[in-house]
């Protein structure tokens, strides 16, 4: 293909996607999250053909009754060669596709909070996508932000969780709808894929008296057959410690891995990209990675011989690393 062909399919991709987040932004756009989706879709189906030109030249993009790949083909061909690193992404599309064929099913229903959180991940994946295989960072060259600010906010995680949710009150297509996204969720757990298609929320529930200045606050009943959260046993404020003479809690070898030291160090340096304005991967940096090392409220070595605690290393860091970075970079 042309190289300049190829240039035009990247330009105009990265070009709906700004046009997208700066359509969600504005504070007055009647068809919001309609004319969002279009748009998304429309940069990724340039995207994944941009994507199958460069590394699988020999299928053909434009057919010979001039007509070019349907978007739902290239999905499925990608798929097919990355495999388990796209599922992810794959399944955002998917819905994000099926909402854009459907508008007119879902035209007055209530379900921008769901549509919120596909398209913010969606943006995410594409800033990821890009970075991965094409080796552009767009964070570098753009100054737009997911969340806007307004008189009410976008999306709370009370909505998720709450029995009056908007989401209940919908229509049977809607219903559908959000119904193979729970699907595709339930699918991708069997699979072993902990990542989310969604934008999601991580929650910590304490018994805490001085509610004064609390962004959320929901009760919680103590009969788990009713409640929406129920509470089975609470830890308090916990720390890590090497201190012998402390409280001692048992937990699981991979437990840790799973629910504590989550972030890997490529995880850091790309989330990095996205939380800071002013984040580069140099000397500082390095400086308070180092720093962090051997404090177990921050890091942790794997071992490769998980019982001999012997063999070579990986590091893996729990989430409080970024509140410790955001001492050190400007938040975008």
């Amino acid at each position: 293909m042309d190289n300049k062909i190829l240039d035009g399919l990247i330009d105009n991709s990265r070009s709906a996607m700004y046009a997208a987040i700066e359509v969600h932004n504005k504070p007055i756009f009647p068809y919001r999250y309609e004319v969002c989706s279009i748009l998304v879709i429309n940069s990724w189906e340039l995207i994944l053909k941009a994507y199958i030109q460069i590394n699988h030249p020999e299928i053909k993009i434009i057919d010979k009754d001039g007509l070019s790949k349907p978007f739902d083909d290239c999905i499925d061909f990608v798929l097919s060669k990355i495999g388990p690193d796209f599922r992810t992404t794959y399944e955002n599309l998917k819905h994000l596709y099926e909402y854009r064929c459907r508008i007119i099913h879902y035209y007055e229903a209530r379900i921008d909070i769901i549509l919120f959180s596909l398209l913010s991940k969606n943006a995410v994946l594409f800033y990821e996508f890009l970075l991965k295989h094409f080796k552009i960072d767009i964070s570098e060259d753009t100054n737009l932000h997911l969340m806007p600010i307004g008189f009410r906010r976008p999306v709370s995680p009370i909505d998720f969780i709450s029995n009056t949710s908007e989401v209940a009150k919908t229509s049977e297509h809607v219903q559908a709808f959000i119904k193979s996204m729970v699907d595709s969720i339930h699918s991708m757990d069997k699979e072993g894929i902990e990542d989310s298609f969604l934008l999601t929320y991580k929650m910590s529930v304490l018994n805490e008296n001085r509610i004064k200045n609390a962004d959320i606050v929901a009760a919680i009943t103590k009969n788990s057959s009713d409640a929406t959260i129920s509470v089975d046993n609470v830890l308090g404020k916990i720390e890590l410690t090497d201190d012998e003479g402390v409280k001692k809690v048992k937990v699981e070898e991979e437990s840790l891995y799973e629910k504590l030291y989550t972030e890997t160090y490529n995880d850091v340096i790309k989330k990095c990209r996205v939380m800071f304005s002013d984040f580069s991967k140099n000397a500082k940096f390095n400086k308070i990675m180092k720093g962090l090392k051997g404090n177990p409220n921050f890091h942790k070595y794997r071992f490769l011989d998980v019982k001999r605690q012997s063999g070579g290393t990986k590091d893996y860091y729990t989430i409080n690393v970024y509140d410790e970075l955001s001492k050190h970079f400007k938040a975008q």
